[in-house]
């Protein structure tokens, strides 16, 4: 057999399993979405996420696309984007990091890893919180009784199994859990969102004159989650543009500019988010439009928490003042 009959063969060993795969017309993650679409999310931070992350890709397709046109130009013509999105869409939503098949097994990505797919327990919708354990062992030994010696478990494949613990009743789905993941994250990677969202974060980062050389970001959540070490760099940047010259540093003024300075940066963010009509404009998909009210609930709840944050700092250091 030919070099190219056999690399057919290996090829197709795995079509079972690509044909379980989702076609480019059931991808619903945010480089899916048409113009119509996208331009609903303009002013949102997973508008800017969507158009980096596309030119990223963009710029392997072409690259690899022009590394096949050397070896065959069919390779080159049939190595379209949409193909090349849907292969990356599948890697970035299924693929685990083959430290996962290891003696020591772990999520963690490190240099030497590489992404892996595997078939079915990629196939498990999320559910959040839902209890689950990730096994992996050596593979069942396949030796006959007449084998003499079975071959040393360190020497066998391993196979990873899911197990739910929760009961689930026959008949029902099995869930997997993604972790605790924004919806920002869920839909630029995986194409699905969850309606009021506990897991959503909003990232932010001050900028302008105020603070050229930082590149500090801050990942806030519902309820102001994680606002405090935002609120202390705008402290410190605020003290160090403040007059050597002075002995003495009033806190109290400290605290109430940083609170001006962040209830307007808030404040912004809030009047550039983008307002979605009631029902979905014309061209956009009913289940498109979903995901993107329940991206933007969640952004707007964050930015009317970190506001309220702002506003009770604005009350408590000005009853100080007096």
């Amino acid at each position: 057999m030919s070099e190219r009959q056999l690399l057919c063969l290996k090829i197709l060993n795995h079509l079972p399993y690509l044909n379980t795969l989702p076609s480019i017309s059931e991808l619903r993650t945010s480089l899916h979405f048409n113009e119509t679409e996208l331009n609903l999310l303009r002013g949102s931070n997973l508008y800017g996420a969507t158009l980096d992350r596309k030119k990223d890709w963009e710029a392997e397709w072409t690259e690899a696309r022009q590394y096949m046109s050397t070896f065959h130009r069919d390779w080159h013509d049939a190595f379209t984007w949409d193909r090349y999105l849907t292969a990356s869409t599948y890697i970035s939503s299924r693929a685990f990091p083959s430290t996962l098949l290891s003696s020591n097994p772990s999520l963690l990505t490190t240099d030497s890893s590489y992404p892996v797919l595997l078939p079915g327990v990629d196939s498990l919708n999320h559910f959040r919180a839902h209890q689950v354990s990730w096994v992996v062992d050596p593979c069942p030994s396949t030796s006959t009784p007449e084998e003499e010696e079975p071959p040393a478990e360190s020497s066998l494949p391993l196979q990873v199994t899911l197990v739910v613990h929760p009961q689930t009743p026959k008949r029902q789905e099995l869930f997997n859990n993604y972790g605790p993941k924004p919806n920002a994250e869920f839909i630029l990677g995986y194409g699905f969102s969850i309606a009021n969202n506990p897991d959503d974060t909003l990232v932010l980062k001050i900028g302008g004159a105020h603070n050229k050389s930082s590149h500090q970001r801050w990942e806030i959540g519902r309820n102001a989650k994680g606002i405090q070490g935002l609120w202390d760099e705008m402290k410190q940047i605020l003290l160090n543009m403040g007059d050597d010259d002075e002995e003495e540093v009033n806190e109290t003024e400290i605290c109430l500019e940083a609170a001006d300075m962040l209830e307007n940066m808030i404040q912004q963010k809030i009047d550039s988010l983008p307002d979605i009509p009631n029902e979905p404009p014309t061209g956009v998909r009913p289940e498109v439009f979903t995901m993107i009210g329940h991206y933007l609930e969640g952004q707007r709840d964050i930015l009317n928490s970190v506001l309220d944050f702002a506003q009770k700092q604005q009350e408590i250091f000005s009853i100080e003042e007096e």
